[in-house]
C-alpha cells in the first residue's frame, strides 16, 4: 500500500470517529424508548405512502411494528393525518398564481395498558409553489413532489418527537 492510501484511510477513520463522537445518526437512525419496542400504528392506513415510509423508519430504528394491539407494547396513534392545499395569490384574471400546501399531523403514544407516554402533538408543514397555468401537467408533477418531500419531512419529524420521548426530553 502506498503513503497516500495509508493517509486515505486514516482520515475515513478520524472522521467516522469525529461524526459519532459529535452524536451523527444517519438520517431515520434514532433512539426510541424501550416501551416502543413493539409499536402497532393505529389510524394510518399501512399501505399508504405515509404508513410505508413511517414503517421503514420504525423498523430502521429496531422496533417491531405489529399488526394490532395484542402483544404490542406501545400503541402510536395517529389522530389526524391531513392534506390540504390554499390559493395564496391570483392574476389579475382571476387566474390562480400561486399555491400553498399544508401537511398536518397529530399523533400520541401511549402504552396498551392506557398509560400516556407521549400527550398530543401537533406537526405542520407548508410549502408554496407557483402554478403555471399554460403546463397544468408539470405543475401537477412539482405538487405531487413537493408533496412526497413533505411527507418524507414531517415523517422525520414525527421520529424526533419519539427520540425526544426517549431521551427524556
Amino acid at each position: 500500500m502506498t503513503r497516500s492510501h495509508h493517509l486515505s484511510i486514516v482520515s475515513l477513520l478520524l472522521l467516522a470517529l469525529t461524526l459519532t463522537a459529535c452524536g451523527f445518526q444517519l438520517r431515520g437512525q434514532v433512539n426510541l424508548p424501550p416501551e416502543m419496542a413493539r409499536t402497532h400504528v393505529q389510524g394510518l392506513n399501512e399501505y399508504s405512502d405515509l404508513g410505508r415510509d413511517l414503517r421503514r423508519l420504525l423498523e430502521g430504528s429496531g422496533v417491531q411494528v405489529v399488526d394490532s394491539t395484542e402483544g404490542a407494547s406501545a400503541i402510536l396513534d395517529i389522530i389526524t393525518n391531513q392534506a390540504s392545499r390554499r390559493v395564496l395569490s391570483v392574476q389579475a384574471g382571476g387566474k390562480v398564481q400561486e399555491y400553498e400546501l399544508i401537511q398536518r399531523l397529530v399523533f400520541s403514544v401511549r402504552t396498551t395498558d392506557g398509560r400516556l407516554l407521549l400527550e398530543p402533538q401537533e406537526l405542520e408543514l407548508t410549502r408554496e409553489y407557483l402554478y403555471d397555468r399554460f403546463d397544468p401537467l408539470a405543475s401537477g408533477s412539482q405538487e405531487g413532489e413537493i408533496r412526497a418531500e413533505m411527507r418524507r419531512d414531517i415523517t422525520q419529524l414525527l421520529m424526533l418527537r419519539l427520540q425526544a420521548l426517549g431521551s427524556g426530553g
